[in-house]
Parts: C-alpha cells; sequence; structure tokens
C-alpha cells in the first residue's frame, strides 16, 4: 500500500517512514498540508498519516481537502494529535477523519491502525472493481436490450403487414378491425382476401399465450392460411372445416406434449348475397348483429387447433342479411381486467355492439377501444386485444 507521512517534524517522518517500510509499504512525506495536496494526483495514494498541528494547513484542514477532492479512490486518513478532548476528537471526525493515533507513538499501535485502514481500503478496491464489472454488464444488457427492442419493432412491422391492408378486397361488404397486442408483438392474428367467384375468405385466430412465442406462432398459421387464397384452383369450395382439420394436423405433434394450441375461426362468405360457412375451433363464438341492435351468438365449435390430432371440426352456415354484421374476437376483450380485477365481459361487449349498431361501422371499434381503455385504466393490459367486423351495406 501506498502510504503518505504527513508532519512538520522531520524527526517523526523519519521515524514513520522508516516503520512503514519496515511494514512492507510505499512512503511518500510531506512537510505540510499543501505540499501533501501536491501527492493527491496521484490515485495510488491510500494512506494519510497526518499530523494535526503543522504550519499553513493543519490535519484537519487536510481532511477537509481531500474528502473534496476528486480521488476517485477512497483515502483513508489517521490524524496524529496530542489532543483527547471528547470535542477535538468529534472535531476531528466531522472533518473527514477515519482514525486517531495518540503523541508519543506506539508502533504496535500504529501497526494495528495500518492493519484496520488496509482491510478498509482492500474492501473498497473490491467494491469498486466490482461495480465496475456490474456498470460492464449492465452496459452490455442495455445494449442487448436495445436490440431486441429494434428485432421486436421491425418484427411488430412485419406481423402488422400480415394485417388486413385495405378495404377494397372485402368490398361491396364493408370491414373495420381492432388490434391492440398486449406486448410489441401478439399472437393474435386475422386477415379476409378474395377466393374469387364472388367469394371473400376470412379467418381470426389467437395462440395461447402472448409475446414473441404466440406471434412466432402466428405468423406461422398466416402462412400456412395462405396457400388456400394463393394457390387452390377451387378455394372458394373448400369446406372451412377442411382448412381447420389441416390446420390441426400440421400443428400437433405426436411425440410430445401440447406447448400451444390456437383457437380461431375461418369462414368464406358470398360477397353480394350474404350467405358463408364458417368453422370455429375453441374461438370465442361470433356475434351478428342488427342495424336495430339485435344480437345473436352463433354455437360454440369445436376443440382448439393443435391439442388433438382426433379433433373433428363442422361447418356453421350464416347469412348476413342488408345491414347485418359478423362480429369475430379475441377472448383478450372480454378478459380484460380493470383495477379491480374485475372482466370487461360479454355483457359489457355486447352494449356496445347494440350502442354502435346503428352507426357507422368504424365507431363499433373506436367506442370499444375508448371504453376498454377506460375500463382498464391503469391497470397492465395481460392479453391482446383483437376484432375482425364484416359488415353487408344496406340494400
Amino acid at each position: 500500500m501506498k502510504i503518505m507521512v504527513v508532519d512538520d517534524a522531520l524527526d517523526t517522518r523519519v521515524y514513520l517512514g522508516a516503520l512503514f517500510r519496515q511494514w512492507g509499504h510505499e512512503v511518500v512525506e510531506a512537510s505540510n498540508g499543501s505540499e501533501a495536496l501536491e501527492h493527491l494526483a496521484d490515485n495510488d495514494l491510500r494512506l494519510v498519516v497526518s499530523d494535526w498541528m503543522m504550519p499553513e494547513m493543519d490535519g484537519i484542514d487536510l481532511c477537509r481537502a481531500i474528502r473534496q477532492s476528486s480521488n476517485e479512490r477512497y483515502v483513508y486518513v489517521i490524524l496524529l494529535t496530542g489532543k483527547t478532548a471528547r470535542e477535538d476528537l468529534v472535531h476531528g471526525l466531522n472533518a473527514g477523519a477515519d482514525d486517531f493515533l495518540g503523541k508519543p507513538l506506539d508502533a504496535q499501535v500504529l501497526l494495528a491502525r495500518t492493519q484496520v485502514a488496509e482491510r478498509i481500503v482492500g474492501l473498497e478496491t473490491r467494491l469498486v472493481k466490482q461495480n465496475q464489472e456490474l456498470m460492464a454488464a449492465s452496459q452490455d444488457l442495455s445494449s442487448a436490450y436495445q436490440r431486441i427492442q429494434a428485432d421486436l419493432t421491425s418484427a411488430a412491422r412485419i406481423q402488422e403487414q400480415l394485417l388486413p391492408r385495405s378495404t377494397v378486397t372485402a368490398q361491396p361488404l364493408n370491414t373495420a378491425w381492432l388490434f391492440s397486442p398486449a406486448a410489441t408483438v401478439a399472437g393474435d392474428i386475422f386477415n379476409f382476401f378474395d377466393l374469387g367467384e364472388g367469394y371473400l375468405g376470412f379467418y381470426h385466430l389467437d395462440i395461447s399465450g402472448h409475446g414473441i412465442p404466440a406471434a412466432m406462432l402466428s405468423v406461422s398459421l398466416c402462412k400456412m392460411l395462405s396457400p388456400y387464397h394463393t394457390h387452390n384452383n377451387n378455394c372458394s369450395r373448400v369446406e372451412p372445416a377442411t382448412v381447420v382439420s389441416d390446420i390441426n394436423r400440421q400443428l400437433v405433434d405426436p411425440d410430445r406434449e401440447c406447448e400451444q394450441f390456437v383457437t380461431l375461426v375461418y369462414g368464406t362468405i358470398n360477397r353480394h348475397s350474404g350467405k358463408g360457412r364458417l368453422c370455429i375451433a375453441g374461438h370465442p363464438p361470433p356475434f351478428t348483429v342488427r342495424p336495430d341492435g339485435e344480437i345473436k351468438r352463433m354455437k360454440p365449435g369445436g376443440l382448439p387447433a393443435g391439442m388433438f390430432a382426433d379433433a373433428g371440426y363442422s361447418d356453421m352456415p350464416f347469412q348476413l342479411r342488408p345491414g347485418e354484421r359478423l362480429v369475430l374476437y379475441s377472448d383478450g376483450i372480454t378478459d380484460c381486467i380493470n383495477e379491480q380485477n374485475k372482466p370487461f365481459g360479454l355483457e359489457r361487449l355486447q352494449e356496445v355492439l347494440a350502442d354502435t349498431a346503428s352507426g357507422p361501422l368504424k365507431s363499433l371499434t373506436e367506442t370499444l377501444q375508448h371504453r376498454l381503455g377506460d375500463w382498464r385504466g391503469t391497470a397492465a393490459a395481460e392479453d391482446d386485444i383483437s376484432m375482425l367486423v364484416l359488415e353487408r351495406p344496406q340494400a
């Protein structure tokens, strides 16, 4: 350890310097406080043993200067003094001294006090090193987090590109949708597409859980559904139950337990007559809403896809009359929890559907989003929220 001895008496400096060198330390000498301050720029100095009474700058002022300095490492200070009064010791401690050594000097006591200083300085050195390592690790984590956030933002943009891009594809049907992920990316996804021969295909699905694993599977399913409207020559005649059964077969892994499953609604509709068919796999049954506010909920369907290889699915016919709406939604809406841990529920959702039934289609999704926000308050979103609405225009 590098020690600075500060005393205006040459014999004292020589004596102390000899003792410290004998004990294996490196010694720097100064004759007063002002001279000692010039050595403080040396960051290797860890212990200062200083006389209290000195000309120009005494030991008390030196203590204060050391504590006010910008030295990166802690400097331990022992004051040499013949003062023993209580108020003098308090004065010295308040000025920044760590310890006192009475005069005349006792070499064994000085050795013991020096060893105490070594332990404290060593502890501080280890703490500084650990803090530096923690800071470096924190910077690495921060950089990694920023990269992950950038990747997630890019993934979210890609996922949004898989959502409906325009309402033109569905015309003359009107469309509206709501999409609010619980995280940056979502497990919910939906879309509609031209099937040819006047038919429109549509789906709404929800992966178990949310976040990155759910989002990855939702994007995969979106790609799996695409062939039905891009490569199938008779895609308008494909049974929705056939599509859902195929999805189920591709998701089920007979050699592994079910880790993720999907609830979905897949359907087709004639854009001009309003006649359609859909298949429900564990998804909340859709609503049909009349312009006068009358609401009907479809019957529940089969099991979620991806759970059992032998799960059976069937088509459900429906008819949209002029002015009626078909509403597909995820359970993130009905399960939305407020600050009192109460769910939004089906009844409140139906109230929104009825209240907006006679208004513009967009007012439905905007009103629902506003009411869900008021309901949730400051509570964090626990699940993705999404809705897809198809409306047959008035004759």
